[in-house]
């Protein structure tokens, strides 16, 4: 059973790592095309409401997504139930972040700022999540083939967007800004989702709509909380910056935070094709998880580590890419090479405690590095501008990485306490 299981976890990572890697491309597209055309100050504009969409995003479906991981990857026949309630969820979450996204943005920011939430809302909030629903229930059913192509095609609809706007500005002269953007970015969004659902009922089935139950809706805010919280302390340093005033800092900076995203993708997959066995291995216990994860990191260090090189010598790359206006972030990137190395570890140790059923103590470290990373922001940006949110962010990453190596010895030292204590009961 466990070559089994060993067999279809490296084949479902190089289904991810595959679609990952056509993602990649189209994704370095996608960013070079809308660097170039937007300029480093309206692309600041654009990634200051996108960060602030995404934050609040991860609480419109109310964590259903990981529910739909763990329960299908148990047992099958959950399907149609959990999608049903994955998708009821999000369409009424989605109102409600409408709602409080327009509030904040009122408040947070300018005027011509607040006319590009809507947009983003629908591709991120609404369209974006049901392909996330769709990927996230092939994992669950181990068909990561499907999962790596929603991922791929997420990526190639927006660069096929961003080369009409693109080739518009360059040929027509359209006057291409944040908003002109928005206004075509959500339907990118639109044409993945028709196919992610038709993809989902084609291969797994109809949903079926019914009582939600309570265990649901809190397991769900768990992974929601969670979930929310990574975006904060990956994001919202983007939005500190724009409702600061500082758009072309947000820009150069965010260009180079895409860099690191994209470089930190390998290992992303890795983690997303184990997803499902760390869900199984953790029915049996924190220790046979824990071996798992070991494994994957004699994976992942040393490519962290590779990356981290790449990154910081490379970094010179990024102007000729991006466009003249995008000089500043080679500094930004050189501050910013050690996180994919550092996201594998928290990743890891994080997957970790996620599959031994002991999701709440990840999403109180979650929540702790989020406060801890919007004060750090409130306190270093004013001060240092970027420089102030890269500090934050490896502050930030490196305390969660911790932090997590911490529980998971905690746990497996209460686990270890627990075994003696019964094998004294029995003899």
């Amino acid at each position: 059973m466990r070559m089994a299981e060993t067999a279809d976890l490296r084949r479902n990572t190089l289904w991810m790592i595959s679609g990952h890697g056509v993602s990649l491309a189209f994704q370095a597209a996608y960013f070079i095309l809308i660097g170039r055309t937007l300029g480093s100050h309206e692309y600041g504009a654009f990634v200051g409401v996108v960060a602030l969409v995404n934050v609040l995003s991860q609480f419109s479906s109310l964590g259903m997504e990981m529910i739909l991981v763990r329960d299908i990857s148990r047992t099958r026949e959950l399907f149609a139930a959990a999608w049903g309630n994955a998708l009821e969820i999000s369409a009424c979450g989605f109102a409600i972040l409408l709602a409080v996204a327009m509030l904040i943005g009122h408040f947070t920011l300018k005027q011509e700022l607040q006319r590009l939430i809507p947009f983003v809302a629908l591709s991120d909030a609404l369209f974006g999540k049901l392909v996330q629903l769709a990927s996230r229930a092939f994992q669950g059913a181990g068909l990561l083939s499907q999962t790596a192509r929603l991922t791929a095609l997420t990526n190639i609809s927006r660069a096929a967007f961003a080369l009409c706007l693109f080739l518009g500005a360059t040929f027509v002269h359209l006057h291409a800004d944040a908003l002109l953007w928005t206004r075509i970015y959500w339907l990118s969004s639109l044409m993945t989702a028709i196919v992610a659902f038709a993809s989902v009922t084609r291969l797994l089935g109809w949903p079926v709509f019914g009582r939600i139950s309570m265990r649901v809706l809190i397991d769900g805010f768990s992974f929601s909380l969670s979930s929310s919280s990574i975006s904060v302390y990956n994001d919202i340093d983007k939005t500190f910056l724009v409702s600061a005033g500082q758009l072309y800092a947000a820009g150069i900076y965010s260009a180079a935070y895409r860099i690191i995203d994209v470089a930190s993708v390998p290992i992303y997959a890795i983690y997303t094709a184990a997803t499902p066995r760390f869900f199984r291995e953790g029915e049996r216990g924190i220790g046979d998880v824990s071996i798992l994860a070991n494994r994957l990191l004699r994976r992942t260090v040393p490519y962290g580590i590779a990356a981290a090189v790449l990154l910081f010598v490379g970094s010179p790359l990024l102007p000729y890419l991006f466009g003249p206006s995008f000089r500043g972030s080679v500094d930004a990137l050189r501050w910013l090479c050690l996180l994919p190395l550092i996201r594998g570890l928290h990743y890891a140790w994080g997957t970790t405690i996620t599959g031994s059923s002991s999701q709440w103590y990840r999403t109180a470290m979650q929540l702790g590095a989020a406060v801890a990373n919007l004060t750090l922001n409130a306190l270093l940006i004013p001060r240092w501008s970027w420089r102030g949110a890269a500090i934050a962010s490896l502050l930030t990453d490196a305390g969660l990485a911790a932090a997590s190596w911490i529980v998971v010895q905690y746990l497996r030292a209460k686990e270890n306490a627990q075994e003696k204590i019964a094998v004294s009961q029995v003899v």
